[in-house]
């Protein structure tokens, strides 16, 4: 579910790495009023220099996109948002994400994003940031907790956790994790991904 119930939001583990994954976006990104994207460096190794970084970019170079821009919360948190159609969250460290989306009042960006029929690519750090809680991320192959926050609410843009970069080897932490959580935890493989429309979700492989 997505709460503004407008827009696109694509929930990925690698992106648009995958062949289905970059096909189904590739459509979206057809109805557009411009290809502009904004790619979300702060969680991510080397920020815009990470390997991924630049992948993300060179992905949006070849399918058309002619404003591509880096944008780190943690050093820009006043970034203006308002003139992309699609904004991109790189993966990397989840707290260190979600402390600087918080501070950078980031839920206010994705969701005028949404009102005005953008897109929203989280890349796994940038799709558990959604959920109600980020607390799969220090329970289920834990990321360090960096920046040491105690509170661990995530935006709240979606009712379910995620549970990227899934295969079965993690089935024992999950398993242990689902049973204190009240919500729905939905695992995505790296060739997997969900994108809601409005109040309707599906899975893409």
């Amino acid at each position: 579910m997505n709460i503004t119930k407008k827009g696109i939001i694509i929930l990925t583990s690698t992106g648009l790495s995958a062949e289905p994954i970059r096909h189904a976006a590739e459509k979206f990104f057809d109805s557009l009023p411009n290809k502009s994207v904004a790619i979300v460096t702060t969680a991510a190794e080397g920020k815009a220099n990470n390997k991924y970084s630049k992948l993300a970019e060179s992905q949006f170079r070849e399918l058309g996109f002619d404003v591509i821009d880096f944008i780190d919360l943690e050093d820009n948190p006043q970034a203006d948002f308002s003139g992309y159609s699609v904004i991109y969250v790189c993966g990397g460290n989840t707290f260190k994400l979600l402390n600087y989306a918080r501070e950078a009042n980031f839920k206010d960006v994705i969701i005028k994003l949404l009102e005005r029929n953008g897109i929203y690519i989280g890349v796994s750090a940038g799709a558990i940031i959604l959920s109600p809680t980020i607390q799969i991320a220090a329970s289920v192959d834990p990321d360090p907790n960096e920046v040491g926050i105690k509170n661990l609410e995530g935006l709240g843009l979606i009712n379910f956790e995620i549970c990227p970069h899934y295969n079965p080897a993690l089935d024992k932490e999950l398993v242990v994790y689902e049973k204190t959580t009240p919500n729905k935890v939905i695992r995505i493989s790296n060739s997997q991904a969900i994108i809601i429309t409005g109040t309707k979700q599906k899975i893409i492989e």
